[in-house]
């Protein structure tokens, strides 16, 4: 590629990255207004720095440090279950080649294609008794990145030679140790990238939360926004102080562990 298009590609790039920048700007600008001057949306400077209490009062309305507990423990509780369970998943059906593993990868495919449905899952949780309940997210959680996730593991064990499970068995290694001690530690690339993807997923999500947990003792973070909305839509800056907090912990994430989102799923396609 030649000098001058390398330049042009990072004109654009410089581009498309301050229009993606202007509503974070927005948003965090305002955050620091007071009630009148955020109320115009605009996109200038404060007049006075003393919007820095609009975060002590949203943590105080809001309940913050109630909903970000709440948050990472759905979201922590289920990002290990959906690592052991598409993990496993992947090992047997990767290395078992018979016709119904075959089957259960197209069923996998289907999965991430596939919309899934409000009403009949919320009647399905409902006769299991687990509407309202951390149990029911976090399986919830656990079933709707399941396909993904799972033939992210598939695809990069299809990279790991089978002499490695062969050596292992003749050994006297058995199928339990053989996936943990010797395979599990292999997949760490794609581990990060399964970890990146579902805990950004399930700590924004909102329609989850809203329809199987919607209980005021239980709100998560992205809750906290709707509900707080609708109480303050007038307050804008208060309005945009939440949506700060509320973003502020996936932000950082992502800025300090993208690369291995890359890494990860680079690995997996390749060795696919």
């Amino acid at each position: 590629m030649s000098k001058w298009k390398k330049r042009v590609l990072e004109l654009i790039s410089l581009v498309l990255s301050g229009i993606v920048a202007i509503p974070l700007y927005m948003v965090i600008v305002n955050s620091l207004k007071n009630q009148s001057d955020a109320a115009d949306l605009k996109l200038t400077l404060p007049k006075d720095w003393s919007g820095f209490n609009n975060y002590t009062e949203v943590f105080r309305i809001a309940r913050i440090p109630q909903a970000f507990w709440i948050t990472l423990l759905i979201t922590v509780v289920s990002v290990v279950l959906i690592i052991i369970v598409c993990a496993v998943a992947a090992f047997v059906i990767e290395r078992r080649d018979s016709r119904l593993m075959r089957l259960l990868q197209h069923v996998l495919i289907a999965g991430m294609i596939l919309p899934g449905s409000i009403i009949t899952t919320y009647y399905l949780m409902q006769s299991l008794h687990l509407i309202r309940t951390l149990t029911g997210i976090v399986l919830l959680y656990v079933a709707t990145n399941f396909p993904f996730m799972t033939y992210l593991y598939i695809s990069f064990l299809r990279g790991v030679p089978r002499e490695l499970d062969e050596a292992a068995i003749i050994d006297g290694v058995g199928r339990f140790k053989l996936f943990f001690k010797i395979l599990f530690p292999l997949l760490m690339p794609v581990n990060a990238s399964v970890v990146v993807l579902s805990s950004m997923n399930i700590w924004n999500d909102f329609q989850t939360p809203f329809y199987f947990l919607n209980t005021a003792s239980r709100f998560t973070l992205s809750m906290t926004i709707y509900f707080f909305f609708g109480q303050h839509s007038s307050d804008w800056n208060l309005v945009f102080a939440n949506i700060v907090i509320v973003s502020l912990p996936v932000i950082l994430l992502y800025i300090f562990v993208q690369k291995y989102i890359v890494s990860g799923l680079t690995a997996g396609a390749v060795k696919g």
